[in-house]
Formats: C-alpha cells, sequence, structure tokens
C-alpha cells in the first residue's frame, strides 16, 4: 500500500513537472515581467521580455520603445565585447525606425536618433558615409530642428573622417558651417558651440586666407556675409586687408560690439596700422559697459601714442586707465615711458635731478609688480656721493624736472660689489 502511493506520488509530481515545462509565458506576463525586470535593473532579463513584446504586439504601447532603448544601453554598458556590443546597438537602432513607423517622427525622438547613432557609429569609420548622409538628410530637412549637440556631432564627424583620409565634400561643409553658425547665433549660443565649431571646420577643412578671401570675401557689405568672413579671418590670423576692412566696417556701423572693435584694435596695432587701431578703440569705448572695459581700451590707445612716440599723450591714456581700473599693464607702460626720457629731461640740471626720472620710473613698476623693471630703474638711481656733493638729503621730495612734472622721494643707487 504505502509502496503504490509512493509510486503514485513521483507519477503525479513528473506531470506537473512536464505540464509547468510547456507552459508559455503570455504577452500579459511578459508585459508584467517586463516591468519588475526594468525596475530589478535586471537588463538581460527585461530584454528577453522586451523583445517577446516587440515581436507579438509592435503597437502595444510606446513606452516599450522608449524604455527598450535605454534597455539595450544598459547592456551596451556591461559588456566589453565588440560584437555584443554592435548587436545591441543595431537592436536599439531598430527600435528607433519601428518607432518612426508606427508613431510617427517628431523632432525631439529624430535629435534622440541621430544623437545615438552618432555615438554608436563614431568609432566607426567605415560607418561614416552613411552617418553623414543622415547628418545631411536632417540639416535639410529642418536645421532649426536639430539639437545643438547635433550640430556640433556633424563637425566631430567631419574631422574625423579627415583624420582618416576620407574624403569630405569641402563646399557641403562649408554650406553647413555657414548654416549651422548662423543658426547657432540666432538660437543663443550658451555653450559656446560656435567657437567650438569653428576649431573643428579647420581640422576638417583645409583652409588659408587666401581661400577664405575667395569663399567668404565676395559679398562683404551685407551683414551677415562681412560677419562671417570676418570671424574666418580672426581665426586664421589673417591680415586684415581691404576686404576685411570694408567687412569691419559694415559690422561695427551695424551692430558696433566692444569685443569686436577691440579684436580689430590690437590686430591693427600689431599691423601697424595705428589710425585703424585708434579709430576701432573709439568705437570700443562707446560701448563699453563697465570701467574696467574702459580701462582696457585707453591702454591700447597710450600703446599707440607709444608707437606714434606721443608720450605725453600715452602718458594721459595711461593714466585714464589707471582712474578706471588698477590696470598693471598701464603703470608698467608709464615706468617704461620714464625710462625713456632720461636724455629729453637732461637740460641744465644736476646729475641728481637728472637722475629722479629713474626714481619715478621705479615707483611705476613698483605699482606694476614689475620687479625686474623696479631692479633696471633703481640700478639708475643717484649714488649717496653724487646726493651729497650736490647737497641734497636722502628722503627728501623733489618734482622731477621734465615732461610729466611728478614728486618723488629721493633714494640712493644700492652699491654693488
Amino acid at each position: 500500500m504505502n509502496k503504490s502511493i509512493a509510486t503514485l506520488y513521483v507519477i503525479l509530481l513528473t506531470a506537473v513537472s512536464s505540464l509547468a515545462q510547456t507552459h508559455q509565458p503570455t504577452l500579459e506576463d511578459c508585459k508584467l515581467m517586463f516591468q519588475d525586470y526594468y525596475y530589478l535593473k535586471d537588463w538581460e532579463k527585461a530584454k528577453t521580455n522586451l523583445e517577446f513584446i516587440i515581436q507579438n504586439s509592435p503597437n502595444e504601447e510606446e513606452k516599450y520603445y522608449i524604455k527598450g532603448v535605454k534597455v539595450y544601453e544598459k547592456l551596451i554598458k556591461s559588456t566589453k565585447d565588440k560584437e555584443q556590443i554592435k548587436e545591441y546597438q543595431q537592436k536599439a537602432l531598430d527600435l528607433y525606425q519601428q518607432r518612426f513607423t508606427i508613431y510617427g517622427k517628431t523632432d525631439q525622438i529624430q535629435n534622440q536618433f541621430l544623437s545615438s547613432i552618432y555615438r554608436y557609429w563614431i568609432n566607426q569609420p567605415v560607418r561614416y558615409d552613411s552617418l553623414n548622409a543622415l547628418f545631411q538628410e536632417r540639416f535639410d530637412e529642418n536645421l532649426s530642428a536639430v539639437s545643438q549637440s547635433n550640430m556640433l556631432a556633424y563637425f566631430d564627424l567631419m574631422r574625423r573622417a579627415k583624420k582618416y583620409k576620407q574624403t569630405v565634400d569641402e563646399a557641403s561643409v562649408l554650406a553647413n558651417y555657414d548654416n549651422i553658425s548662423r543658426e547657432l547665433r540666432a538660437q543663443g549660443d550658451e555653450k559656446g558651440y560656435v567657437d567650438k565649431i569653428d576649431k573643428m571646420l579647420l581640422e576638417a577643412v583645409a583652409l588659408n586666407c587666401d581661400k577664405i578671401g575667395e569663399i567668404y570675401g565676395q559679398r562683404v557689405t551685407e551683414l551677415d556675409d562681412a560677419k562671417r568672413y570676418l570671424n574666418m579671418v580672426f581665426k586664421m590670423d589673417c591680415e586684415i586687408n581691404e576686404k576685411a576692412e570694408q567687412a569691419l566696417a559694415v559690422v561695427l556701423q551695424n551692430e558696433p560690439e566692444y569685443k569686436l572693435a577691440m579684436y580689430a584694435a590690437k590686430k591693427s596695432i600689431i599691423d601697424k596700422r595705428l589710425r585703424d587701431a585708434q579709430k576701432y578703440l573709439g568705437i570700443a569705448l562707446q560701448q563699453a559697459q563697465d570701467p574696467s572695459e574702459e580701462s582696457d581700451a585707453y591702454l591700447e590707445l597710450a600703446k599707440t601714442m607709444t608707437l606714434e612716440q606721443k608720450k605725453q599723450e600715452a602718458h594721459k591714456y595711461a593714466k585714464l586707465a589707471i582712474s578706471k581700473s588698477s590696470n598693471k599693464e598701464a603703470y608698467k607702460l608709464i615706468g617704461n615711458l620714464y625710462m625713456s626720457s632720461f636724455t629729453e629731461c637732461i637740460g641744465e640740471k644736476d646729475i641728481v635731478a637728472r637722475r629722479a626720472v629713474f626714481i619715478a620710473a621705479y615707483d611705476k613698476f613698483k605699482m606694476a609688480n614689475d620687479t625686474k623693471g623696479m631692479a633696471t630703474a633703481a640700478a639708475q638711481f643717484p649714488s649717496m656721493e653724487e646726493i651729497h656733493s650736490n647737497l641734497y638729503e636722502l628722503g627728501q621730495p623733489m618734482v622731477v624736472d621734465c615732461w610729466f612734472k611728478e614728486e618723488v622721494i629721493l633714494a640712493k643707487r644700492v652699491a654693488t660689489e
């Protein structure tokens, strides 16, 4: 009796086990299990149930496509197997394509897709042509709806293509550069993408100053064209030629701006075009927004006057720079003006009075924290013997009898062994 019961029990267990093994999960089972595994972050099991849902009920709910991409993204990060990574990437891209077919394309979804495919393919040079085609299609369709990060990604693709010696359609890249840089400025370039794109462009396209002139310098009478041309001239550090001057005049007339005027002025100083520099600095002063900007503009004016050997005017502008902001470079400039004035300040004075000019220079170098200038000036102070023989006293105040008429405290040269 006991043996029969045991045998029956074994048969019953076998039947139940067999029934359990043949049971297939329903769609509802998979939906519940997907949710559970998704929130438990068991991405492998979530993937199994996701694939069942998509295969058996592709129109179920859009959320499965949204969460499905995340599942594959997590699985991509969980492995170092390159082939497995490519498989997961392709499955994520397939989800995007199915989602487009069923639910349509919104700008947001297309930006997500473009961002994903860029990340998946950017380290696969063999895919660059296909990736470029996707970017171009989206640009042509609606550039203003493309995310700024995807605009930046396009130029990263182009520079990488150039690095791998692939054929780059430079005319197309330059056309996209024009349109994208214009769009970024119109939207507001809060993340500084324009500068980043400018740098990438120079890696993607072989440009020189002559080529920039040919491409961008043909229509500089129009504001947008003038701005693009100037941007490239400055990036390539090209000479401010007649075309660039025309472009500057157009931009500064229509959109006078401090930074541009200062940049043009500094470049003009380097090129020894001092009259132009002074003109741009006048515009910069009009557009300055705070004392610090005014100070910098006055300092550049002082530099132009120094180069023209107009010391008194240089001195005036340097003092204005200091009055607006404690400009150490302006103090240094004045110190150098004083140092260079020794011969013209001699007259009929004694050696102590003559050398007082170096004490005045020392004081300015000190305000500039210029230790080298201080040492140079101090080496030219009058000696103690000269002070005594000319009936002066160490520490007495005296006025430098020169074009700048400045009071100093008499100091002596340190004796050297």
